[in-house]
């Protein structure tokens, strides 16, 4: 396990070390990197994130989505699209 430090800006901002962007394989501009918090833990992972139109999913893969959403965050989305409107909006 490797530890990296970055200095958190005035608005709360800060940029991954290239070790981190490079691990993850966050590396081009405009790559999305999500956050999963442990609450219990507090700690937070991090992955770089594949955001694809609701089309490309089947409907099964969207309930798994939804079942992942409502135990993650504790804020169930009301159905698929409330869930895909959420996720366009990151």
């Amino acid at each position: 396990m490797i530890w990296c430090t970055a200095t958190m800006g005035p608005k709360g901002q800060i940029t991954l070390p290239k070790r981190v962007r490079v691990t993850i394989g966050a590396l081009e501009k405009g790559d999305t990197v999500g956050f999963m918090v442990d609450e219990k833990s507090e700690s937070v992972r991090l992955a770089k994130m594949e955001i694809r139109p609701a089309e490309a999913y089947t409907e099964e893969e969207l309930q798994k989505l939804l079942k992942i959403a409502h135990q993650r965050s504790g804020k169930p989305s009301a159905s698929a699209e409330d869930f895909l409107h959420h996720l366009d909006n990151l």
